[in-house]
C-alpha cells in the first residue's frame, strides 16, 4: 500500500487483488481447471449422462474455485482452516509459556514468540535493544510526543506530514533498517500523579476513609485513559554477533541515533528510548491493560506472568484480557484529508492499539514487482478482449496506481509497504464485542475498511498489539 500527498489531501492505493488470469489466482485456476477437465472427460465418456452424474464433483470444484466469502475465495480458506486444525491438534493455540524476563542472562520470553528474545541495555543509547536471533533483527523502542496536529492550519499540516515523510525516506536509505512500526496506543492509566499525591498525604492507612479512597484509585474508578506513541525500529543484526558483544552493535546504535535526529528535526519530540523496565511496562499493558494500569507509578516494574493464553478463532485471550485484531485492508479509496485517522485515534476511550508497519522495499525490487504486475493486467487485458468481457473501473484504478508508483521510483523516491492493525482489548467477552462495535464504527468514519482477522490472531496480536516491528508473514 503506498500514498501520495497533494495539497491539503492525500491519496492512498488500492489493494491489489490482481490474479494470473482474470482475476483468478493459481489455487482457484487449479480448482477450475480440474472442473472442466472432469466435465470434459464425463462428457466424452458417457455423454450428457455422465455430465450430469459427475456434476456433484465438477460442480463443487467450480464453486470452491469462483466463490468469494468474506473477501477470500473458498479455495483460499482451505489452508488458513487447516493450518488452524493443525494447531489445534498440536495444542499451539495455548501457551503454557509466561512473559517474564530473567536477569541471567538477560532475556525476555513471550507466549507465541519461538525462543528468547535478548535485552541488552545500551548506555550510548540510553535505552535497551531487542535482538531477535531467529529473525535476525534488534529492535528498539522510541516514545514520541508531538506538538499537536488537529488545530494546526492546513500549511503547517502540510509541513508536518511532509517531515515525517522525509523521515520514512531517509529510513529506505538505511540498507540495514527492516521494518519501522507506529503505534498509538490508548490504554487505562493516567492516574499516577493522583496516585502518586495520595501515598504521599494519606496519613494514618487505619483510617477507613484513606482505604476507600486508596481501593477507588487503585481499582480505577476513574476510568482514566492515556495516549502514547511509540516508533519501534527493526534493524538486520551484524554478522558474528554473539550474546554480550555490545561492540558488534555500535553501527545499530548509530543508525537509530539518526532516525532520532531525524525525528527532531521534522518538529517531533522523541522523549528517549524504552529501557528494560519501560519495556516491561509497555509489554504488560499490551497483554494485561487492567493490570498494567492499576500497577502505573510503581517503583519497580517486573514482567508478570500472562499464563493462560490462549487464542480462539477470532480472538485471543491472555489471562482475565480479551483482546481482537483488524486488518485494515482498504485505505481511504478517494483523497482525504491528511488528519482522516482522528476517529480510529480520539473517538472511543477503550483500549486499543493502532500499529502501522512499514517496509522498505529494493528500488530494484519494487520496479520488478512492479513490472511484472503490469505484465499480468496486460494478458488479462488481453484476455478479456478476446471473450469479450469489458474491463472494470476497479482494473483501471489498480493499473493507474502501479503507473504512479513507478513513476515515483524513476523519480528517485523510496517505496514503502505498508500494513495496518488495529487491535482492541477490552476485560469481557461482551465487553470485546461492544469495543469492536465501536472500532468498525470509527473505522467507516476515518474511510477506512477493516477486517477482523480468523485463525491468525496469535500471530496478528505479536505483529499490532507488541512493539517489536515484527513481521506480519
Amino acid at each position: 500500500m503506498s500514498a501520495s500527498q497533494s495539497g491539503s489531501t492525500t491519496v492512498f492505493g488500492r489493494l491489489e487483488r490482481r490474479g494470473v488470469l482474470l482475476g483468478l489466482s493459481a489455487a482457484q485456476l487449479a480448482a477450475v481447471g480440474i472442473a472442466a477437465a472432469v466435465a470434459v472427460t464425463a462428457v466424452y465418456s458417457a455423454g450428457s449422462g455422465g455430465l450430469l452424474v459427475s456434476a456433484p464433483l465438477w460442480v463443487v470444484l467450480l464453486v470452491v474455485g469462483t466463490v468469494t466469502v468474506g473477501g477470500r475465495p473458498l479455495v483460499g480458506w482451505l489452508p488458513l482452516m487447516t493450518a488452524w486444525r493443525g494447531r489445534q491438534l498440536r495444542g499451539a493455540t495455548s501457551a503454557a509459556r509466561s512473559t517474564r524476563v530473567e536477569h541471567q542472562p538477560c532475556t525476555l520470553t513471550l507466549p507465541g514468540v519461538a525462543g528468547h528474545l535478548e535485552l541488552v541495555e545500551e548506555p550510548a543509547l540510553g535505552g535497551v535493544l531487542v535482538v531477535d536471533r531467529r529473525a535476525g533483527t534488534t529492535t528498539a523502542l522510541l516514545a514520541v510526543n508531538a506538538s499537536g496536529f488537529l488545530l494546526d492550519d492546513g500549511s503547517v499540516q502540510e509541513h508536518k506530514v511532509g517531515a515525517w515523510g522525509r523521515v520514512l525516506a531517509g529510513v529506505c536509505q538505511q540498507s540495514t533498517i527492516v521494518r519501522v512500526q507506529i503505534l498509538v496506543r490508548t490504554v487505562p492509566g493516567g492516574l499516577t500523579p493522583a496516585r502518586q499525591w495520595w501515598r504521599a498525604h494519606r496519613g494514618a492507612t487505619g483510617s477507613r476513609i484513606a482505604e476507600a479512597v486508596s481501593a477507588m484509585l487503585d481499582d480505577g474508578f476513574v476510568a482514566a485513559h492515556r495516549r502514547e506513541t511509540l516508533l519501534a525500529v527493526a534493524a538486520r543484526l551484524p554478522r558474528g554477533y554473539r550474546g554480550g558483544h555490545r561492540e558488534r552493535l555500535q553501527p545499530v546504535v548509530a543508525q537509530l541515533d539518526a532516525v532520532a535526529s531525524s525525528l527532531r528535526a521534522a518538529d517531533l519530540n522523541p522523549s528517549g528510548w524504552l529501557n528494560t523496565a519501560r519495556l516491561a511496562e509497555v509489554l504488560t499493558s499490551a497483554y494485561d491493560p487492567q493490570t498494567a494500569a492499576r500497577r502505573e507509578g510503581l517503583p519497580c516494574w517486573s514482567m508478570p506472568p500472562a499464563d493462560g493464553v490462549k487464542e480462539r478463532w477470532a480472538s485471543i485471550v491472555v489471562g482475565t484480557a480479551f483482546h481482537a485484531t483488524y486488518w485494515v485492508n482498504e485505505w481511504p479509496r478517494s483523497a482525504t484529508h491528511l488528519g482522516f485517522l482522528q476517529p480510529l485515534l480520539l473517538g472511543d476511550t477503550g483500549t486499543r492499539v493502532l500499529s502501522v508497519i512499514a517496509e522498505p522495499l529494493p528500488t530494484v525490487r519494487a520496479l520488478r514487482e512492479i513490472r511484472k504486475a503490469k505484465v499480468e493486467h496486460a494478458a488479462d487485458a488481453a484476455q478479456r478482449h478476446r471473450i469479450g468481457q469489458i474491463e472494470d473501473e476497479a482494473t483501471r484504478a489498480e493499473v493507474a496506481d502501479l503507473q504512479r508508483r513507478e513513476a515515483e521510483l524513476v523519480a528517485g523516491h523510496a517505496d514503502l509497504r505498508f500494513t495496518g492493525l488495529v487491535t482492541v482489548s477490552a476485560g469481557t467477552e461482551t465487553q470485546l464485542e461492544d469495543r469492536c462495535v465501536a472500532l468498525e464504527t470509527a473505522a467507516a468514519q476515518a474511510m477506512c475498511e477493516v477486517q477482523r482477522l480468523v485463525g491468525q490472531q496469535g500471530v496478528a496480536f505479536l505483529a499490532g498489539a507488541l512493539p517489536l516491528a515484527r513481521g506480519v508473514l
